[in-house]
């Protein structure tokens, strides 16, 4: 049986070691972030499983879950979410709500993150199109993009949304809209 530990998110992380692929994807996007607040202070040493926000599975170690919620007190500051994330494919939970990446848009490679089941971008001052490849993931059953900046356009033809119908018929959550 492996310990539990758990962080003050409250999710609870196994003790198994991550992978060495896994961690330095994370330590770049670390990198990639100002962290003003000391969100990721705990993302030091080999054991990426421990670290605050993350969660593993407790027979691979495989991330599952980054959970980086931010607010007034505690956000990161980017130009962008690096790429480096789309290296963590058996990612179920993401969520980066609350943050600021300046405008930015929201990055193409999320649509690469297939085991996604909750995607949470909301009030992350993200701006410009929805990226279409997010209507391929097929396991979404959360999808919160709202409170942020995007450029609709006419949606009479929806054409950039026709990715979206799929994941709406199964989605037990969908918030798209409120700038």
């Amino acid at each position: 049986m492996f310990p539990t530990t758990y962080t003050c998110l409250g999710v609870g992380n196994v003790s198994v070691l991550c992978s060495e692929q896994e961690r330095v994807a994370l330590l770049k996007f670390k990198q990639s972030v100002e962290d003003p607040f000391g969100m990721l202070s705990s993302w030091v040493g080999n054991e990426c499983c421990m670290w605050e926000g993350i969660q593993c599975d407790g027979v691979t170690g495989n991330v599952q879950r980054l959970h980086l919620k931010g607010d007034d007190y505690c956000l990161l500051v980017g130009n962008k979410v690096s790429s480096s994330l789309a290296e963590l494919r058996h990612l179920k939970y993401l969520d980066l709500s609350g943050n600021n990446f300046l405008g930015s848009r929201i990055p193409e490679f999320i649509g690469s993150l297939k085991q996604l089941t909750h995607l949470n971008l909301s009030d992350a001052n993200f701006q410009g199109i929805i990226p279409p490849r997010i209507g391929n993931l097929s396991n979404l059953k959360v999808l919160d993009l709202s409170s942020n900046d995007y450029e609709h356009g006419d949606l009479s033809g929806a054409s950039q949304f026709e990715g979206f119908w799929p994941f709406v018929t199964r989605a037990s959550q969908l918030e798209l809209c409120g700038s």
